[in-house]
């Protein structure tokens, strides 16, 4: 596939070494939103995915692991309060309230990406990025019992993918195919105004990502060819 990018000076397109950067983070996740949580992974199990809550007690997000690559949030809330977001959005860390309020109140649907990597990618990425943005250290316990801790960086530009380090314990399941035959994901489709495209290939060189022009549908493509 190729990634849309702009042409340089003097007319030439630039290749993926013309945004070469020591440390990239690849494709880490896809946020699909959801307003029934309990009905979505319903929904999921009936086409033949294995579906997990990330927590046990008032779960707020459901995931659909593979055994490599990017996986599958069901996400149904962020947990912000709707107030309390609008007034964080008139503040330093406007950009990530608003990116909140936008899964909060938008549609059934893909509506999110993160990129992952190790903690000097990430470190990395969000230099990049300037630091414009707000970092936090979340922490959850999923239905196993496992501590899952980590890093997000969310940048002040809602345009741009999310950052997010890998998690303390590896959740993802070993040599799994899921009951649908579905192994991975193969390709993501994420809009994005050309102008920034420069910014999101030197934060990932990942080729199952392609970047769109604004106003088309966000897809996730299944390694069976089966489209989201």
């Amino acid at each position: 596939m190729v990634h849309q990018v702009h042409l340089s000076s003097q007319g030439r397109v630039p290749s993926r070494n013309a945004y070469a950067y020591p440390e990239r983070v690849q494709l880490g996740h896809v946020i699909y939103k959801v307003k029934d949580l309990p009905r979505a992974v319903a929904d999921f199990e009936a086409r033949g995915f294995a579906v997990e809550y990330g927590t046990v007690k008032r779960p707020y997000n459901a995931l659909i692991y593979f055994s490599s690559g990017p996986y599958l949030e069901l996400l149904a809330r962020t947990g912000m309060p709707s107030l309390l977001g609008r007034l964080l959005a008139l503040g330093p860390h406007g950009g990530a309230a608003r990116r909140f309020l936008s899964w909060d109140r938008g549609p059934e649907g893909l509506c999110g990406l993160c990129l992952e990597g190790d903690a000097s990618e990430l470190e990395e990425g969000t230099t990049l990025l300037s630091g414009k943005g707000l970092r936090l250290k979340p922490k959850r316990v999923d239905p196993h019992g496992r501590e899952l801790r980590y890093e997000v960086f969310f940048p002040d530009d809602v345009d741009l993918p999310f950052l997010m380090s890998h998690f303390s314990t590896e959740p993802r399941p070993r040599d799994f195919t899921h009951p649908n035959g579905i192994g991975s994901i193969a390709h993501v489709t994420y809009p994005m105004p050309e102008r920034k495209r420069g910014t999101a290939l030197r934060l990932s060189d990942d080729d199952r990502l392609e970047l769109v022009e604004p106003g088309q549908a966000m897809t996730v493509t299944f390694d069976d060819g089966g489209v989201l």
